[in-house]
């Protein structure tokens, strides 16, 4: 069998005249006496297309594989470059384009040096005139000609941009700061070895560096080049707010002033544009309200064991320019702020409140209900709820359905009228505000009977037309008010957040911008998606939209024509799969890009680096034997960016607005907690006993988050095996609960509820033969269809004093997965299965071709043995492609327009066992440092498979290992906790603690020096997860 996959085609934009000309110029930076072997690699990336750039690349490549490995830093060089040669969407853009340092009038000589090219394989190519802004902007502003972008990504400061509304050019810049933010640049050495350096004047940038040696002045130096490395060349004035935070709300009143929400601060921050300089004014502080305890989430979701949040998210300004009106998330209410006194006066207003905005000429209030179904209106005189408006269904305690939330509004000039955003159903609800009435709704999907997926979360009106941000689809939708028709689409930079009319045109931020390309301003995972700011003239939008309104859909394989040559590719595949494929295993691991684990794998060529390489076949026999006996996908990408998003991708191929918006806070560390995650929860009081319970995913929520908010609309697979009558059985993943945190029966009877979750002191060899034991009492028809395991352990614990080193448990999740592997070779459903094995993102690694990339391998009979597969896939291909063989529906847009994995298969099975499982080859071992009783404690249950309980104790109090070394803890990372440090902080843990000191330094020695002749920072090969307090 010949299955040929259908991808979607793209212009190449790393492949542009621009970038030929940035080659060059590079090649004229290069010293004469290193320059003979990378001065070919780099002719080579020139002349690709040609005929003589294969022989000259293969000439170069072989070369390379020469190269001593002490002169490290030439040949990392030259292994990124001979990786870049091959049509990848890798960090061959130029840099300065993906940052967008000053503004750019796009038009079709430039327009493919501004496309971003997204991990699913979907384009995003912005119109209009772009800047750049500080990564993830959520809010766009305009008073007259000053036109303020709000970014809040994972960062350690939060922004607001004034950008001259006519030219799009940047005039200055506000910075908040948790702490006591430093007047200049300052850099300092922490005790744990680390090296950290800020510059207020580069907000966005943070140089951190790692150095054993307890030279302080060492590890300033290096912290000092590594920000100066990382900062915008393009300087913007900037001031820093201390003590302060940035969450999503922006607005203007008529006097000039703009109002800012400060989340974890609990603050509205008031500033002017005072002769080109950002000035502060006021700071409004704001408190914590009680609400009903029957009211969704049903008990207050920050931390129980510190101060409570009120935790303002949007703002308006009031009739008369006299109050603001104000939404606390954390507190289910509506603040009044009298501007000239502070007096502050609070209502409740539902589950989760978004979004506030005036209608009627300012007689109403309107606030939406990001956890609701629909919106609460007010009268803003006397703060009295008028009544309550649905968008969507009813909800209740009871309800397994996930929330419409409801987001974005915008009121129709002198009309009681205001028009919903529910982002997570795709509709946008006109409703009319005095007679508490929905008047029509507008299905905002990209084409007839889409599933969702375009997430709508921005809104604006102007000229009878409405416009709206579709953050999921990367375009403006453009409808007329009365009928609600779409009249067409206006393509955007990644992820559009708001919108706002001023000066006669449209002003979008777009979160993610133009992808996650190099990163000049900071290594954290926030800061390698710079934001974009973009301007569209209205009276520019009739003439073009036909023509933009198919470059949109072409972007996202919407097309009628796209979608059938698809289709019909998909019903081939899908035949072959449902007639020898009856069973399916997917097996979801952690944190791991493609080279960090495969990077020494010889058969995969120029798609593995050996430099980037952490484990290999001494921690990873049986990774390596597996790869070589079944099919490999060595272009395979992670379609989110942290454990937050990877989750949901892979169990229901998205991840909800919510989980987008509010990851950034959670992993900044800025007041909230794990309820945004990928259905999972965690304990309101952190530090309180049993609070990593690894049993919770089984059992009533108790002093735990509530994930309900973060569910995408179609939930989970599970939901859809259940639904459909598939037998399945789940070891260790999420289910959704209803919206009272109770998991439905139908759900958790399909759970081994004695499988542990999250809780590194239980290695995976226990958790498989849990898997194992409860597999083989359910032989015959009682062996499931779909099997979903979570072997977390290669996620490793860093160097946290106590726990096994990284090397063992890399090893153990190596072992452990091999071994189920086989045994479900043994079983007779083996005949007709597939068995998917990936990781959830790619974040603690290296990686030389893409930071999303990771690792994924097919095993099964009916694979084409030793197949190294390039085509590009992601996270929702193996969704798709698990969903055709169990004849499932998709459950999102990105499922149903991706391909089924069809160029892997075979008519000539092997029915085999999969190759003897190899040993463990790393010994137990476990990382220096002072351990507690209760840590040696929690040790040894969990080497036997348990546990610390009371129970336990009194049988076994052998507190061996007490005696190791000790080492200073500040820099190590708690791994029993749901917080994670950073990727590159795991990374240089995990590389110290396996290969040495000397040979980390080497590594980052090489990624240094190739990111100085391209012109950009090793972020753009480290994918990582920002914990940055």
């Amino acid at each position: 069998m010949n299955v040929v996959k259908h991808n979607l085609t793209h212009s190449q934009p790393w492949l542009s005249a621009h970038s030929g000309v940035m080659i060059s110029d590079t090649m004229k930076q290069i010293p004469m006496q290193r320059s003979s072997l990378l001065r070919s690699i780099l002719r080579a990336l020139y002349w690709q297309r040609s005929p003589q750039a294969t022989q000259e690349h293969s000439q170069a490549y072989n070369s390379l594989k020469r190269v001593p490995r002490n002169f490290v830093r030439m040949s990392v060089i030259c292994s990124i470059f001979a990786g870049l040669l091959y049509n990848l969407p890798s960090a061959l853009a130029n840099p300065l384009d993906r940052q967008v340092l000053s503004a750019v009038q796009l038009d079709a000589q430039n327009k493919a040096n501004y496309t971003a090219i997204l991990p699913t394989g979907r384009s995003a190519t912005p119109v209009g005139t772009i800047n750049g802004t500080p990564n993830f902007p959520t809010m766009v502003a305009a008073y007259g000609d000053d036109v303020a972008v709000l970014a809040n990504g994972a960062t350690p400061f939060q922004t607001i941009t004034f950008y001259d509304g006519k030219t799009l050019q940047r005039i200055d810049r506000l910075a908040a700061f948790s702490k006591v933010a430093p007047a200049q640049a300052m850099a300092f050495a922490t005790p744990g070895g680390s090296g950290i350096a800020i510059n207020p004047q580069h907000a966005g940038a943070a140089g951190v560096v790692y150095v054993p040696e307890e030279d302080a002045s060492l590890k300033t130096a290096q912290a000092k080049a590594s920000l100066a490395a990382e900062s915008n060349p393009k300087v913007i004035s900037t001031s820093v707010l201390s003590h302060s935070d940035f969450f999503q709300g922006l607005a203007a009143g008529p006097d000039g002033t703009f109002y800012a929400t400060g989340g974890n601060s609990d603050q509205v921050v008031a500033l002017r544009n005072i002769q080109g300089k950002i000035t502060v004014i006021h700071q409004y502080s704001l408190q914590w309200q009680a609400f009903p305890k029957d009211q969704y989430p049903y008990q207050y979701q920050g931390n129980h064991q510190k101060k409570y949040l009120f935790y303002p998210d949007s703002v308006v300004v009031g009739p008369e320019n006299k109050h603001l009106y104000v939404t606390g998330m954390l507190a289910n209410s509506l603040a009044r702020i009298n501007i000239a006194t502070g007096k502050t006066e609070y209502v409740n207003v539902g589950a989760y409140p978004f979004a506030v905005t005036l209608a009627d000429s300012g007689q109403r209030l309107v606030v939406s209900d990001w956890a609701g179904n629909g919106v609460a209106v007010l009268n803003p005189q006397s703060m009295q709820v008028l009544g309550e408006i649905p968008t969507g269904p009813a909800v209740g305690s009871s309800t397994v359905a996930a929330g419409v939330h409801p987001t974005a509004m915008v009121a129709v000039p002198r009309s009681p009228n205001v028009f919903v955003a529910d982002a997570n159903i795709d509709k946008v609800v006109e409703v009319d505000t005095k007679n508490l009435r929905r008047l029509q709704v507008i299905d905002d999907s990209p084409y007839p009977d889409a599933p969702p997926g375009s997430y709508p979360d921005g809104l604006a009106v102007a000229d009878g037309r409405l416009y709206v941000a579709n953050a999921g689809n990367n375009d403006v939708a453009v409808y007329d008010i009365h009928t609600g028709k779409r009249l067409g689409l206006i393509p955007t930079a990644w992820y559009p957040t708001s919108l706002s009319i001023a000066n006669d045109a449209l002003y979008i931020s777009c979160a993610k911008g133009l992808g996650s390309g190099p990163n000049l301003q900071s290594q954290w995972i926030g800061n390698m998606m710079h934001g974009v700011i973009q301007k569209v003239a209205l009276k520019d939008i009739p003439a073009h939209l036909a023509e933009w309104t198919e470059t949109a859909l072409h972007n996202d394989g919407f097309t009628l024509e796209q979608r059938n040559v698809r289709n019909k590719e998909n019903v081939k595949t899908t035949a072959y799969l449902r007639k020898h494929i009856h069973y399916v295993v997917f097996i979801l691991r952690e944190n791991k890009t493609f080279d960090e684990d495969l990077g020494d794998y010889k058969p995969a060529g120029k798609w593995a680096d050996p430099h980037f390489d952490l484990y290999n076949q001494k921690e990873l026999p049986n990774l390596y034997n597996l790869a070589g006996h079944y099919a490999l996908l060595a272009n395979f990408m992670a379609d989110g960016e942290v454990t937050a998003q990877g989750h949901q991708w892979t169990d229901g191929a998205s991840d909800s607005d919510v989980v987008q918006r509010l990851w950034p806070e959670y992993y900044s560390n800025r007041g909230l907690l794990w309820n945004a995650g990928p259905g999972g929860t965690s304990s309101l009081k952190p530090k309180a006993a049993g609070a990593h319970n690894p049993y919770v995913i089984y059992q009533p929520l108790g002093d735990h988050t509530n994930p309900w908010i973060s569910y995408p609309e179609k939930l989970y697979l599970f939901n859809d095996l259940l639904q459909h009558h598939v037998s399945f059985e789940d070891f260790g993943e999420n289910v959704t609960r209803r919206r009272d945190g109770v998991i439905r029966a139908g759900l958790l009877q399909h759970m081994d509820v004695r499988y542990p979750y999250w809780n590194r002191m239980i290695l995976d060899t226990d958790r498989e033969k849990l898997a194992e034991q409860w597999l083989k009492s359910h032989p015959g028809a009682k062996f499931p269809h779909f099997i979903y395991i979570w072997l977390p352990d290669d996620h490793t614990a860093g160097l946290s004093p106590c726990y096994y080193t990284p090397d063992y448990y890399v090893a153990n999740n190596d072992y452990a997965t091999a071994k189920f592997i086989h045994y479900l070779s043994t079983t007779p459903q083996w005949k007709h299965m597939a068995i998917f094995l990936s990781e959830d993102d790619a974040q603690s690694g290296a990686d030389h071709i893409n930071g999303h990339r990771t690792l994924a391998l097919v095993i099964s009979p009916w694979v084409r043995k030793g197949m190294l597969n390039t085509q590009l896939d992601s996270q929702v291909n193996i969704v798709k492609t698990i969903e055709a063989t169990l004849d499932l529906p998709p459950m999102s847009q990105w499922d149903a327009n991706a391909s089924v994995i069809g160029d892997i298969w075979t008519d000539h099975p092997d029915f085999a066992p999969t190759p003897a499982v190899l040993p463990i080859q790393v010994p137990v071992s476990f990382n220096a440092g002072k351990c507690s009783n209760r840590t040696l404690l929690r040790r040894e249950a969990g080497a036997t498979g348990h546990i610390l309980t009371a129970k336990w104790l009194k049988a076994h109090t052998d507190p061996h290992g007490q005696h190791l070394a000790p080492v200073s803890t500040e820099s190590a990372y708690t791994p029993t906790s749901l917080l994670k440090v950073s990727g590159p902080e795991q990374l240089k843990q995990e590389w110290i603690a396996g290969k040495g000191v000397k040979s980390y330094e080497h590594f980052m020695a090489y990624l240094h020096h190739y990111a100085q002749v391209h012109g950009t920072t090793i972020a753009s090969y480290e994918a990582n997860e920002g914990k940055l307090h």
